[in-house]
């Protein structure tokens, strides 16, 4: 099971650690550029970062080696909630990218 946890945290950490401090600083390929405003990809990379934590909270919890109880509260209240918030923040991106490109209906 420890090597599962491990494997859980190495993926996560090379895969969405890269890729949303990438996003967070404006970087991303040239057609989710010309696609997305600055804004939106900055966004993205915070909800990236916010998912990243999210799924590291269980393996570390485990690892960690907290008692059954602590661990079922944390993981009951911290991960779901990290994860409806990364959601919300790429949601409300595209809302926000959508009402920009609509422009004023007067």
């Amino acid at each position: 099971m420890a090597v599962f946890l491990w494997c859980w945290i190495g993926l996560f950490t090379a895969v969405l650690l890269p890729f949303g401090i990438a996003m967070l600083r404006g970087w991303a390929p040239k057609r989710v550029r010309a696609r997305y405003s600055p804004a939106r990809i900055r966004v993205n990379g915070v909800a990236a970062l916010v998912l990243c934590v999210g799924g590291l909270v269980p393996p570390v919890a485990e690892l960690a080696g907290l008692p059954r109880e602590a661990a079922g509260i944390l993981l009951s209240a911290i991960t779901p909630q990290l994860v409806i918030l990364s959601l919300g923040l790429q949601g409300g991106a595209a809302l926000s990218d959508w009402f920009t490109r609509r422009g004023p209906t007067v």
